[in-house]
């Protein structure tokens, strides 16, 4: 199929199909009052996401559909609609729930900082520096991961500090205080969201090594070329260190991730599976650059899944790179 046309389907699936499908299993009383309510403080729903596998050849693409419960598993004409409408050029993967990333396990304070280190708002547990970048208009060294992991979930004010390590791996203010919050890009509750991005400002004295990638090698820049087949991937994160994977679908749009403040809806996503015998990320791994086989970044990891992927192990999301750059008014550094 062509880019277009799994683009052009997936509005349409989304508009046509899966609102009936929805309320019939509603009405059947399919889905679990504990586990599928509407969240109070937003309107998104853990339902289905929509967007583009690669296909059987190399010039082609699939539709990719990604369940978020069983109920939408188990039901055979919401599934054979859209495979009909999809002309059996698609995927369909359950994945199950897609939470934030944030962490249970002990990371080291390091210094010179690092890319893959943990760190987080004061008022955190701790995610993961994914890259230092120069902020165009300023100059100044930034660091950057997630909104969740620096400013809180919009909780946060412009000038607290960053820890590094985070502060559930015992950072503390103010010896670990590394950075001050400068900018976040808004998680909309009740809107579309696109990523899940914040810079915090080095401060003065600290020393970092912003091209060091652990064994994975220096960042060489970011990728430009458009993902459209299943690339090798890899990151360097806060609690599962280093680990490979391949990209499984593109763009797709109605993901929701559950945050503190309830479940929160994203388009144009990238997802991950791990090719290894473990997960490609879990909880703290939030904030990690995703970088492909000539490490170059394409991404910045911000949720996972429980279950899903190759070994069943989960499924890791990421916001594409060019728009955080792009928003944030920040420069990745290269060799």
């Amino acid at each position: 199929m062509h880019i277009e046309s799994v683009r052009a389907l997936k509005q349409e699936i989304a508009a046509d199909v899966v609102p009936p499908a929805v309320a019939a299993i509603e009405r059947a009383g399919g889905f679990s009052i504990t586990t599928f309510s509407l969240d109070k403080q937003t309107r998104a729903r853990p339902l289905l996401a929509l967007g583009v596998a690669p296909g059987t050849r190399k010039t082609d693409v699939r539709l990719a559909v990604r369940l978020q419960r069983h109920s939408l598993e188990r039901s055979e004409t919401l599934l054979d609609t859209i495979r009909k409408r999809a002309r059996d050029e698609v995927d369909i993967r359950f994945v199950g729930r897609i939470a934030k990333h944030a962490g249970p396990w002990y990371r080291s304070r390091l210094r010179p900082v690092r890319p893959g280190g943990s760190t987080g708002h004061f008022r955190i547990t701790a995610g993961t520096i994914g890259a230092f970048a120069q902020e165009k208009k300023s100059g100044k060294i930034v660091i950057l991961s997630n909104n969740h992991v620096l400013a809180n979930e919009n909780d946060a004010k412009a000038g607290e500090a960053i820890l590094q390590p985070g502060n559930y791996d015992n950072g503390k203010r103010p010896k670990d205080a590394i950075a001050t919050l400068a900018k976040w890009v808004d998680l909309k509750p009740n809107g579309k969201n696109q990523m899940d991005a914040a810079i915090a400002v080095l401060k003065k004295g600290v020393d970092c090594d912003p091209l060091n990638y652990d064994a994975l090698g220096t960042l060489a820049g970011v990728r430009t070329e458009p993902i459209l087949q299943p690339i090798a991937v890899s990151k360097v994160g806060r609690t599962t260190g280093l680990t490979r994977g391949r990209i499984t679908a593109t763009e797709l749009d109605d993901v929701a991730v559950s945050y503190d403040v309830g479940s929160i809806s994203f388009d144009d996503q990238i997802e991950i599976e791990s090719t290894g015998s473990g997960p490609f990320s879990s909880g703290g791994d939030s904030g990690s650059l995703i970088l492909d086989e000539n490490m170059n970044a394409c991404g910045l990891l911000f949720a996972g899944s429980e279950t899903g992927g190759s070994n069943n192990r989960g499924l890791t999301y990421a916001n594409p790179i060019a728009p955080v750059l792009s928003k944030l008014a920040i420069v990745l550094p290269v060799p």
